[in-house]
């Protein structure tokens, strides 16, 4: 058993906790998590402090708590683990102690390949970014529901602002597909995750916003199959830059 620590505090904004806040930061802690373990052959299993587990926007969520355990279902089973941990906002160092205190050598990581865009970020034994190279794509879960013969997923929704777009801009981006003979497949907002995978593995392409289903896409589809579009000028975050330097098409509109 391999054991992995979330990072306490954010990479990205000095000393503010990270609290895994959105779809894609808990989707995309799975998926590294089992990478990791098909590379090394090993079960693992993922630790998180209680704002990461169970709190959104400062209090308890059982929604938060559902998805990821929502997640945890859409991988096979005895290959990846959650543990949560009654403690919040310690220092790294503290967090590890913490743990090790507790009977788990657990570890945390880094990304080697976006460490220029992070300057608060530690090098540590653990470099995560070679897992998600050429990643193993897993074989969704059979969904009831009947798909076009030829169609794109789509979703457009972001909690950033940031990353959104004008109905005119996605009516145009749609109607690009839509000419090219293509039928379009909507996911994201009351699809559950296993629908939504397996719609994806299913098209010919998933198109989108750089959000949480980026994320989604890259457990089911090869990198040059997801195409991501963003505004120009607008925020693009370290998994969409890893997502391009590994195949992904990207469009600024």
């Amino acid at each position: 058993m391999k054991h992995i620590a979330l990072r306490s505090k954010s990479i990205r904004i000095g000393d503010r906790p990270y609290t895994c806040p959105g779809l894609g930061d808990r989707l995309h802690s799975v998926y590294l998590a089992y990478q990791y373990g098909l590379a090394h052959d090993t079960p693992v299993t993922i630790h998180l402090t209680d704002d990461k587990w169970s709190v959104a926007g400062g209090v308890k969520s059982d929604k938060k708590i559902k998805s990821w355990n929502e997640i945890l279902t859409l991988y096979p089973k005895d290959k990846v683990f959650i543990k949560n941990h009654p403690v919040e906002n310690l220092p790294e160092n503290e967090w590890l102690k913490y743990l090790h205190n507790n009977g788990y050598e657990a570890e945390i990581y880094y990304y080697k390949d976006t460490k220029n865009m992070h300057p608060n970020e530690t090098v540590v034994a653990l470099e995560i970014s070679q897992y998600l190279k050429k990643p193993i794509l897993l074989n969704p879960i059979k969904s009831i529901h009947q798909l076009p013969n030829k169609f794109v997923t789509m979703q457009w929704d972001s909690t950033d602002e940031r990353r959104t777009f004008s109905e005119i801009l996605t009516n145009k981006i749609e109607n690009n597909y839509k000419s090219q003979g293509y039928e379009i497949v909507y996911v994201g907002g009351h699809t559950s995750l296993a629908n939504a995978g397996y719609a994806m593995s299913k098209a010919r392409y998933h198109v989108g916003a750089d959000s949480g289903f980026l994320h989604l896409a890259q457990v089911y589809k090869k990198f040059e199959d997801i195409h991501i579009y963003s505004p120009v000028g607008g925020y693009k975050s370290h998994h969409l830059w890893r997502a391009i330097n590994n195949g992904c098409k990207h469009y600024n509109i």
